[in-house]
């Protein structure tokens, strides 16, 4: 479910006041390293914060924290962890959690037939590392899922109603149930993160298609256009250009030309993503970066970024790291 798509810009507030935000997109739209700014402004603001991968052999985080996330939540900052829901170790504490004693989750994982039926059990996996982020939903204020790319994603997520559908009773039905359930939850809220780029937008709208029939009490309040170029050139600026462009030119004029053009083509490919990705939910845009920068200069900036569009009270504390 989700809010009614509006020419205004979408107000970011609604990112920190989840409780689990799931974010996902097309690989490459910076999806991560928005995770990571969320999760400094909602730090910065006093809440416990967590971002975790799931699963994810080579970590993207270390870059940006200095530290490599663990299964189990590691600080990197005042009131911000991070982790890496590691399937074995989720698994572990779901057998955990379902027979109350540790000598005997050792035993069925000692248990070859055991092993074998739970990597058969369709979605068994997904359903661990979900259920994971269910249990730190407890111990944290919010948690930031840095989940696959869209497709995966999609998928992931799937796996909770597929479960429920397949076990009319169980452990597996119980485990779905306990992550549909947290999916319902009004400040549960998946976030597509996306690029002003025709192909990125195509997997944006689809994707956001895909969610709404397959997990339809999961909600979607926004789209991050991230690497976005709001119009700044007038009309006039455009016919001189248009002028310029015809006439003799020496090399420099001719540099300033070129990237004047390459400006207002960035402006239109902003306008045309804005203009179908605001039919459908609401967007807000992020700004395009410097490159070289490093990571976690990146992440301080797009935190700034964030603040400004969030309509509740945002006050940055202490400096940007790196």
């Amino acid at each position: 479910m989700a809010d009614q798509p509006s020419e205004l810009p979408a107000d970011t507030s609604v990112l920190f006041r989840s409780r689990v935000l799931f974010l996902t997109g097309k690989g490459g739209t910076g999806k991560t390293t928005l995770a990571a700014a969320i999760g400094r402004l909602a730090a910065s603001q006093g809440r416990r914060t967590l971002v975790c991968e799931l699963d994810n052999q080579r970590s993207s985080l270390t870059a940006i924290f200095g530290k490599t996330p663990t299964y189990q939540p590691t600080s990197v900052a005042p009131g911000l962890s991070v982790a890496n829901i590691e399937w074995m170790p989720a698994l572990d504490d779901w057998l955990a959690d379902l027979v109350g004693a540790g000598r005997i989750v050792r035993m069925i994982m000692k248990n070859r037939m055991i092993s074998i039926f739970l990597e058969a059990t369709p979605g068994a996996r997904d359903l661990m590392l979900l259920h994971r982020v269910v249990k730190l939903a407890e111990q944290f204020d919010l948690v930031i899922v840095d989940m696959p790319a869209s497709g995966n994603a999609v998928g992931m997520l799937s796996v909770v109603g597929t479960s429920r559908r397949l076990f009319d009773a169980g452990p597996i039905r119980r485990c779905a149930e306990e992550i549909d359930a947290m999916f319902a939850r009004a400040d549960t809220n998946l976030v597509l993160v996306g690029l002003p780029e025709e192909m990125v937008v195509n997997e944006t709208v689809e994707t956001r298609g895909r969610v709404t029939a397959e997990l339809p009490r999961l909600h979607q309040p926004l789209v991050l256009l991230n690497r976005a170029t709001p119009a700044t050139l007038s009309d006039g600026e455009r016919a001189l250009l248009d002028q310029l462009e015809g006439g003799e030119l020496g090399v420099e004029a001719r540099e300033l030309v070129d990237a004047g053009r390459w400006e207002e083509r960035l402006e239109s490919a902003t306008a045309e993503a804005l203009g179908r990705l605001r039919a459908v939910v609401p967007v807000a845009l992020l700004p395009v970066l410097a490159r070289g920068e490093g990571a976690a200069r990146v992440v301080g900036q797009l935190t700034a970024a964030l603040a400004r569009q969030s309509r509740a009270k945002v006050d940055l504390v202490g400096d940007v790291p790196g």
